[in-house]
């Protein structure tokens, strides 16, 4: 009788070492990555694929080159470039910063 977690589970057959089938569970597809602010779909960042598939592809395939680029949707990587440009110009202090955002204002102002 199989596991209880096991039964809902996809399975195939596959031949063994002596003409036996052995059951083999599939593995299924990675969830879509989402953005730590918003919680939005990631574009350019592959999500259809296996983390051990995802490590052999080349770096620059596996997430694209912008600031903040595999970590905040386009929305929010923009919102944050203005806050930092508040900041820069002393419109705003980073206290003023909504408190979300302070992290990645902080971090761009160290690069």
């Amino acid at each position: 009788m199989p596991k209880r977690s096991d039964r809902n589970k996809k399975t195939k057959f596959r031949k063994g070492g002596q003409e036996k089938s052995k059951r083999v569970f599939e593995k299924g597809k990675t969830k879509k990555h989402s953005c730590a602010l918003c919680e939005g779909m990631l574009h350019g960042v592959p999500h259809s694929k296996r983390p051990a598939e995802v490590k052999k592809l080349a770096k620059t395939k596996r997430r694209p080159t912008a600031l903040f680029a595999g970590i905040l949707c386009t929305k929010c990587r923009s919102l944050v470039a203005t806050e930092v440009a508040k900041v820069e110009a002393k419109v705003k202090t980073i206290d003023d910063v909504e408190l979300r955002l302070q992290k990645y204002v902080k971090q761009v102002k160290v690069k």
